[in-house]
């Protein structure tokens, strides 16, 4: 089942046609091999890796459909990335299962002229998760959801969601404090039913693709 959503001006989007997904290594290199240096620099300006085999990906799209944000996707038992590349951050005493039901998600990128762009009030990030979450827990019916972030956006974020470390934060890369965390979905709505009742039903609101907004290099 593809995912596909607008909100305001952007397409938010299961990534499907070779450009769609061409574009998204090659902003994934921009940020996590170029900006944060978490892995080195491909010659070939894309940051592939084994797990795309698995991954189900989403962008976000601006009205001239460049590609401007994105996250990866993987459903348990399939492999998770922070078992292996970041298995570091993993609490030392083995305490972190997979478990059926869990999602796992990485590579969540905006694109950095975007990165204080506002939709609906809300940050790309809100609406890369807002993705997350109708994916995960709405298509796949996903009960939790881990993810590698870095602890500048967790401070950020954590009003809005629920997030709970699952050991401490470490410098990755060029040194960018970074953790892994989880969400759990059930505990994400019963908060933001009782204290954010607006964001959640943002979160629950859809707006369908309006005809004219089709992309060209897509997958219908």
């Amino acid at each position: 089942m593809e995912l596909i959503f607008q909100e305001e001006s952007f397409i938010v989007k299961t990534l499907s046609a070779p450009e769609e997904l061409e574009a998204a290594l090659r902003l994934r290199h921009e940020i996590f091999r170029e900006e944060l240096r978490w892995v080195p620099p491909s010659p070939d300006g894309l940051d592939l890796d084994r797990f795309d085999d698995f991954a189900h990906p989403i962008g976000i799209f601006n009205d001239m459909g460049e590609l401007i944000g994105h996250v990866r996707l993987i459903n348990a038992p399939d492999p998770f990335m922070i078992e292996d590349d970041f298995s570091e951050l993993l609490p030392e005493d083995g305490s972190f299962r997979k478990a059926p039901g869990m999602a796992e998600s990485t590579r969540i990128c905006v694109r950095k002229d975007y990165r204080t762009a506002r939709v609906c009030g809300m940050t790309m990030a809100h609406l890369l998760y807002k993705a997350i979450y109708r994916w995960s827990r709405v298509m796949e019916g996903a009960d939790s959801m881990v993810t590698i972030i870095e602890q500048n956006y967790y401070l950020y974020l954590k009003r809005f969601y629920p997030f709970r470390p699952i050991a401490d934060f470490a410098p990755l890369g060029d040194g960018v404090m970074s953790g892994i965390v989880l969400l759990d979905w059930d505990e994400l709505e019963e908060k933001l039913r009782a204290r954010r009742p607006g964001f959640f039903n943002w979160l629950n609101e859809l707006q369908p693709l309006a005809p004219s907004r089709r992309l060209p290099h897509a997958l219908y």
